[in-house]
């Protein structure tokens, strides 16, 4: 194999999906990328010791005493390791094509990121499950140094769907990093499974992980058009955060629009007594909402 002209890490995580790294990892490492990087996330299936046993190469890290999976956060603890020009994030359940690295290296270009549109993820879809409809749009290959510019993903979101990938797609936008479609081909296959193994370690039913996901994913962006920035304070998306878990664990067949107020600025008015006051409070809100329409009987997969 011809020396590649970048290079590439490929991170990989798992709690709960041993079967399914024991498939697909050994199709990362016949990749010839400079490095496979391996996070075990508290699996309880030993991960780490099957990878010290079989793929003595890979590099592991290790997140010990997790009970809930955190994707955002095991791809984050990958990342801080890895020394290539490009991360290559990969699920466990997704099985690389013999090639997939070399063609990233002739296809992406420099300034781009590369991701999976709807409609190739959808092909994927064996079984018809519907959270199985977006399951490559997590397959990320993206630029370190932009990587790193960004924070990596946003790690206050919790839960399946949460939609952590959608929102750093979003923020590689606005450092005018290019968007750049992969290629079907470059996968071979994806291992099928039933919603209830994809959801068991997730802290949240799918149901509040992604209302919460969509109404703050909505609140950041326009603080961060608002404020000209790329990320938020720690503090600032723990804040908005609470408050979209607490407006989504209201949605219910009763009660189908459910919103959440965030206080954008609030500053003294000045000269107040013109308006015949001794002082005053300018305050500016946002207000996000959700809005459901047409109940269904049985909530589908």
């Amino acid at each position: 194999m011809a020396q590649l002209a970048r290079t590439f890490s490929i991170i990989t995580t798992c709690k709960g999906r041993l079967e399914h790294l024991q498939a697909s990892l050994p199709k990362m490492m016949a990749q010839g990328a400079n490095e496979v990087i391996v996070v075990d996330y508290s699996c309880p299936q030993g991960t780490g010791e099957f990878v010290t046993a079989n793929f003595p190469s890979v590099r592991l890290v290790s997140v010990p005493g997790q009970k809930h999976f955190s994707n955002w956060k095991a791809r984050n603890a990958g990342a801080a390791v890895a020394t290539s020009d490009v991360l290559v994030f990969v699920d466990a359940d997704t099985v690389m094509a013999e090639g997939a690295i070399d063609w990233l290296s002739k296809n992406l270009p420099e300034r781009a990121f590369g991701f999976f549109d709807s409609k190739t993820s959808r092909t994927f879809n064996e079984v018809g499950i519907r959270l199985a409809s977006n399951q490559l749009k997590g397959f990320h290959v993206i630029p370190a140094p932009l990587f790193r510019r960004l924070q990596g993903y946003d790690e206050v979101l919790e839960g399946y769907a949460a939609g952590a990938d959608t929102d750093l797609e979003e923020r590689l936008v606005m450092v005018r990093c290019g968007r750049f479609p992969l290629a079907a081909s470059i996968i071979e296959s994806i291992i099928q499974h039933d919603a209830p193994s994809r959801t068991q370690h997730h802290a949240y039913p799918v149901k509040t992980s992604y209302a919460a996901g969509l109404l703050y994913r909505q609140a950041k962006r326009a603080l961060l058009g608002m404020r000209s920035k790329v990320e938020l304070s720690l503090r600032t998306r723990q804040d908005l955060y609470a408050a979209a878990k607490k407006a989504a664990a209201a949605l219910s067949p009763e009660r189908g629009r459910i919103s959440m107020i965030v206080t954008v600025g609030k500053h003294p008015i000045m000269m107040p007594r013109q308006l015949g006051y001794e002082r005053g409070v300018q305050t500016m809100t946002l207000q996000i909402e959700l809005s459901m329409q047409d109940v269904l009987e049985k909530i589908p997969d």
